[in-house]
């Protein structure tokens, strides 16, 4: 029996282990700090996207070790037998996959979402039946490790400053790895986002109306997707459909209509004594918080902070002017607040009490004000992930009525 050597045992992992006992090898969960070795006798290895390059003694070893050592991601490519198609950025990535995928139902494919937004693509690969079409979200963490992974289309929406403490050669290295996901995909369908201004692309905008091949689709102001990081989205999402369903270009005014943005992303949720509240507890990068912070109308009173990637703020003195007052959190607090002192936005410092971060947010707003929770960074210094965070949010506000 084949042994397979599975690092990390996550959501990703447990997925790899799935795929893997399906297909009659023994997989072998190993996570750092449990005193365990590769085993000796593994034909393969596979890394979950949690396992951090610098820092894991696991990931070391696999790459001495000689064997085939390969993504998660990648292993679920391989026995996957439908077309991919694949979708990855800075920033808008899962809007863009969600809007993909249901675009795609409306024509009538069985598709489904998978990768980095919550549904390992070994997971889908191991069920019984597979679906016609895998929308893939794709992070850097999953592409540092591929070797045959060739998507139908893919899409590389932005490139921002994320992820920079994963890398050693910083910024470069991170954009190097995501341009991975055109490798073997035919130039025809390697789509780039809007913000990619000097790439030929199919779809764009004539004013507010979303055009394609030179023929009006529809209004965007008539949808959700009217915001300019909705935009980039849509038109990426468009263009990657029409890869797969181009006689099917005629639903999509109707659909893209009836499309609802997900949670956590700039999502509105409360009004109280003209104060509106909105969750961005997804924005977890300064181009993230840029992006929100410009969709959302009025002064803001923003809470921003955490777990610190190594990331660049300064783009943040760009919104300072529409920002009233930063409300910071957590352990990234000091690089975000450099950023707004320099802009002359008073900072109000509260540790790590998330919920008097949460309090005091609401008493400094004014009538008219927005107050978002838009933190610009990672969430694990002090929460599971992004949508505890969110949630967490949403309770502390509603439970003051």
């Amino acid at each position: 029996m084949k042994k397979i050597a599975i690092l990390g045992g996550g959501v990703s992992g447990r997925g790899a282990a799935l795929l893997a006992e399906k297909n009659g090898s023994l997989a072998v969960i190993l996570n750092d700090g449990e005193n365990k070795g590769l085993p000796a006798d593994a034909g393969l290895i596979v890394a979950s996207p949690g396992v951090h390059p610098l820092r894991s003694l696991l990931y070391k070893a696999a790459q001495e070790s000689g064997k085939e050592f390969i993504s998660e991601m990648e292993y679920g490519f391989r026995h996957f037998k439908g077309p991919i198609a694949a979708i990855t950025g800075t920033n808008g990535k899962t809007t863009t996959t969600e809007l993909t995928v249901f675009l795609l139902k409306e024509a009538g494919f069985n598709a489904v979402a998978a990768g980095n937004i919550g549904v390992p693509l070994s997971e889908v690969a191991a069920q019984e039946i597979q679906p016609d079409i895998a929308v893939v979200e794709v992070s850097s963490f999953q592409l540092e490790l591929i070797d045959t992974f060739a998507p139908q289309a893919a899409v590389l929406l932005n490139l921002e400053s994320d992820h920079e403490d994963r890398y050693a050669g910083g910024f470069e290295e991170y954009c190097a790895v995501k341009r991975k996901i055109f490798d073997r995909v035919p130039e025809e369908n390697c789509i780039r986002g809007l913000s990619f201004t000097d790439a030929p692309r199919r779809v764009l905008y004539e004013g507010d109306t979303l055009v394609c091949d030179g023929k009006k689709l529809f209004d965007v102001t008539l949808t959700e997707l009217s915001a300019p990081h909705n935009r980039e989205n849509l038109a990426a999402a468009v263009e990657l459909f029409l890869r797969f369903a181009p006689e099917k270009i005629n639903i999509l005014p109707e659909a893209v209509k009836k499309f609802r943005c997900g949670r956590h992303r700039i999502e509105f949720f409360h009004e109280r004594q003209g104060k509106r509240f909105y969750d961005d507890s997804k924005g977890t990068n300064p181009a993230a918080v840029v992006a929100a912070v410009k969709a959302v109308p009025g002064k803001i009173v923003l809470l921003a902070g955490g777990l610190d990637k190594g990331m660049d703020f300064s783009i943040l003195s760009s919104v300072a002017h529409r920002v009233r007052a930063a409300v910071l959190y957590g352990q990234c607090r000091e690089p975000i607040a450099r950023v707004f002192r320099e802009s002359g936005v008073p900072v109000w410092d509260c540790g790590t009490d998330f919920e008097y971060a949460v309090d005091t947010a609401v008493h400094t707003a004014c009538t008219g004000d927005a107050v978002m929770l838009s933190p610009g960074c990672a969430s694990m210094d002090m929460f599971k992930n992004y949508q505890e965070r969110g949630e967490k949010f949403k309770e502390l506000v509603l439970k003051k009525g």
